[in-house]
């Protein structure tokens, strides 16, 4: 028992110790936010051992308290949205032994309203534009890649139109980052939680505390409502002329056009190991290679029939 309290006090020591260092980082490098999986899987490890108890909140609270008066409102409402209370939702379903890609649906999801909440909150308490921000950012960093590039393209293109070519692609891209950045907050939600996920459950495993494996990422699918959803999109999308409800519908496509890509990848890799002869895997494997760099669309053609038939969920049942 008084083993069992050590580890305890030595885990809440240690999410401790990993949030003050991680809150520093967070507040002076933005950026960091791509390692909130080191703050998640301590939370989860205590949660999967002891639950979340009154003294993981009243730790998490004095991180809280200690961001709020040493820093300011906006850092204690980012971490608080960003960082804990994602950390207590992957802890919550990790702890539910969910089937993996139910648990990666849900996590992401929750995540995002995070994000969103956090947005909203830092509008109408701290007068923070979040979005009119980020908004600024991409053009200033527009601005500089032009200023440092344009001489580039006139130096490596044959002609007056290549170079406008080349151009326009480098501006399209800035765009792109401004109309569908809820596509890309929602998608940077999903590849936070897809690591924090497996790296808690990968964790938990080692130290026998978890005994539900990593659950079968090749068998990662979307449900075919997801796809019936894709298809009333696209034809919303060509009957509407409402410019916000086109917004909204864009940046849906390009998350399940993502998702189905990932998915054709996943469909891809198990085909290959299903392959035992040496030839024709490395036949496989070099068309897959040629389509992924010259022919990406042929993984969402891919991962789309898959969904709807169900082609990897057979073959594994086979």
């Amino acid at each position: 028992m008084k083993k069992s309290s050590n580890v305890r006090y030595i885990l809440l020591l240690i999410i401790l110790v990993v949030n003050t260092l991680y809150s520093y980082l967070f507040i002076t490098r933005g950026a960091a936010i791509l390692l909130s999986f080191m703050v998640f899987i301590p939370i989860a490890i205590y949660s999967l051992q002891y639950k979340i108890d009154s003294r993981l909140i009243c730790c998490m609270l004095a991180v809280s308290i200690g961001i709020y008066m040493l820093y300011s409102v906006e850092d204690f409402i980012l971490y608080s949205m960003l960082i804990i209370l994602p950390a207590f939702i992957i802890s919550y379903i990790v702890k539910e032994e969910i089937v993996f890609s139910k648990a990666l649906s849900f996590t992401s999801l929750l995540m995002f309203v995070c994000f969103l909440g956090a947005i909203i909150l830092l509008r109408y308490i701290c007068n923070i534009d979040i979005i009119e921000w980020y908004f600024n950012i991409i053009d200033v960093l527009e601005i500089e890649f032009t200023n440092m590039y344009s001489g580039f393209f006139k130096a490596n293109t044959n002609s007056i139109q290549e170079y406008s070519i080349a151009m326009g692609t480098f501006k399209k891209t800035f765009h792109f980052m401004k109309y569908y950045y809820p596509a890309l907050l929602y998608l940077l939600c999903l590849g936070m939680s897809f690591i924090s996920i497996l790296c808690i459950r990968a964790i938990a495993i080692k130290a026998n505390i978890y005994s539900h494996g990593l659950g079968n990422i090749l068998g990662l699918k979307v449900s075919r409502s997801m796809i019936v959803f894709l298809l009333i999109a696209i034809c919303t999308k060509a009957l509407s002329s409402n410019s916000y409800l086109l917004i909204a519908i864009n940046n849906i496509l390009v998350i399940l056009t993502v998702m189905l890509f990932l998915l054709g990848i996943l469909f891809e890799i198990s085909v290959i190991k299903r392959v035992r002869s040496v030839g024709r895997r490395s036949l496989l494997i070099l068309v897959s290679i040629f389509c992924l760099v010259f022919f990406q669309a042929y993984f969402v053609v891919v991962g789309f029939i898959d969904s709807v038939f169900q082609i990897r969920v057979k073959l594994n049942n086979a």
